[in-house]
């Protein structure tokens, strides 16, 4: 009889210590969990150099734009990442005017968005969405949407680039002209382009044949166009 008393009384610990482990154990991943890292399976796909081709970059990284309205203002932005709360878009500052924008991602879903960072002398900002608090950032067609994929090197003079009109929903292509000088005007190092773009283009991304974002247009200038290079950009 003394026996059973042990044996169920060590049972009863097993189970309570099982319990415990299933309550413990997910409090413990959520402790040490970062949802604000950004997630690797949204970056856009990438083209071999030997693939290269601007038609099908274009379709590789159409995921990542998006239309930004500002009060009066409207321009272009990137997805620059997606995490679990939320997606960041990269934009020119002159574009996000406001703190409050609403966005239009590729596929035609609206969401509202907020500045979260922005450098007027850069002329660089962050919207960022809450994904929880936004119905079409948080449905299941998030899953194709893509961030861009930064370059870690300037692009070279001639190369083939492009730059997405969202209000049109077409491609301007160009070359690289400069791909870094300094501008006093704009009082930073900026790449020059010969690629034709209209207004409502500013803030789009510059992608190269590969789908690799280099940057932001920031504005034209007389038949080209200036973009920030995205290794001058300083986001949180």
């Amino acid at each position: 009889m003394l026996q059973k008393i042990k044996k169920n009384k060590k049972n009863f610990f097993i189970l309570i210590s099982v319990l415990v482990l299933l309550v413990a154990i997910p409090l413990f991943i959520r402790l040490f969990h970062d949802d604000s890292k950004p997630l690797k399976r949204y970056l856009t796909d990438e083209i071999p150099e030997k693939d290269a081709d601007i038609n099908i970059a274009i379709d590789v990284v159409s995921p990542s734009s998006t239309k930004i309205e500002s009060g009066d203002y409207m321009g272009s932005g990137n997805i620059w990442a997606i995490t679990e709360k939320s997606i960041k878009i990269v934009t020119a500052s002159h574009v996000a005017a406001e703190d409050n924008c609403t966005i239009t991602f590729f596929d035609g879903a609206t969401c509202e968005g907020t500045v979260t960072f922005r450098d007027d002398v850069k002329d660089i900002a962050l919207i960022e969405v809450d994904r929880a608090s936004n119905n079409s950032a948080n449905k299941k067609d998030v899953a194709s949407y893509r961030s861009v994929r930064p370059s870690k090197e300037l692009p070279d003079c001639e190369e083939q680039i492009f730059i997405i009109d969202t209000l049109t929903n077409t491609s301007s292509m160009g070359i690289v002209d400069t791909p870094s000088v300094f501008n006093p005007m704009i009082g930073h190092d900026v790449i020059y382009c010969m690629c034709d773009v209209e207004e409502g283009m500013s803030g789009s991304g510059l992608f190269d044949a590969t789908g690799e974002y280099h940057g932001i247009l920031l504005q034209k200038s007389d038949g080209a166009c200036i973009c920030l290079p995205v290794s001058d950009f300083n986001l949180p």
